[in-house]
């Protein structure tokens, strides 16, 4: 009987082990404060990824006349950007390829396909640094819900939810509203502490449709990645 009783106490912790709050490979139980600061700490250290963003509806206005709708590319830390735009420009469908290598910009004219400095407005996109832009999120996510564990393709993630101020995304368009919550997902892994993905919806920027919805998704992390400027 006292076997009994030791095997059943056994299984029930295990059961609550499981059962309770998020836990780490190790079978640590982490709060969703824990998973956010490991989180931060693994996207400093990240050397390179590959990334994508799309809109479910409309873009991001980065000039005057580009509405930016799907972006995809790879990140070198801490300076390096290769990418591939598309999108409209005055209404008619292209695709744009971007470089940034250390703070020098360069971008195929919508127009011709010949390489040219970027305006300013294409400087921006230092959201995609592992060191500041996404790990900037990451740190500003409040109100944080756990909503369990989520594959992310083949990667096992935490799956919480936040929101984030418009100001910490201002990287992503250039300027932004004030003081606006954006709902804000996020997806990470619960090996690496990387994230996976990571979805924003609502108005960034004044000039944006109501209910605008972002997901980033980010892979192949610390590989090797070769970005050179254009000759």
């Amino acid at each position: 009987m006292k076997k009994f009783l030791c095997l059943l106490t056994a299984m029930t912790l295990t059961l609550c082990a499981v059962l309770t709050g998020c836990s780490s490979g190790s079978g640590e139980a982490l709060t969703p404060a824990d998973v956010l600061t490991k989180s931060y700490d693994s996207m400093q250290n990240a050397s390179s990824f590959h990334f994508s963003m799309v809109h479910d509806t409309a873009g991001t206005p980065i000039s005057a006349k580009i509405l930016m709708t799907n972006l995809e590319g790879d990140i070198v830390s801490p300076d390096k950007l290769q990418a591939t735009i598309t999108g409209t420009y005055s209404d008619v469908a292209i695709e744009v390829s971007l470089v940034t290598v250390s703070g020098q910009t360069y971008m195929t004219n919508p127009i011709s396909g010949v390489w040219e400095p970027a305006p300013n407005s294409f400087k921006v996109l230092s959201v995609f640094d592992p060191g500041s832009g996404v790990a900037a999120i990451i740190k500003g996510l409040t109100n944080v819900t756990d909503l369990g564990d989520e594959k992310v393709g083949k990667t096992k993630c935490y799956h919480l939810s936040g929101t984030v101020l418009s100001e910490a995304l201002a990287p992503l368009t250039g300027t932004t509203a004030t003081g606006v919550e954006i709902g804000t997902e996020v997806w990470i892994s619960k090996k690496t502490f990387l994230v996976s993905q990571i979805k924003l919806t609502g108005k960034i920027t004044d000039t944006e449709e109501a209910g605008i919805t972002r997901t980033l998704t980010f892979s192949d992390y610390n590989k090797d990645v070769d970005i050179k400027l254009p000759e």
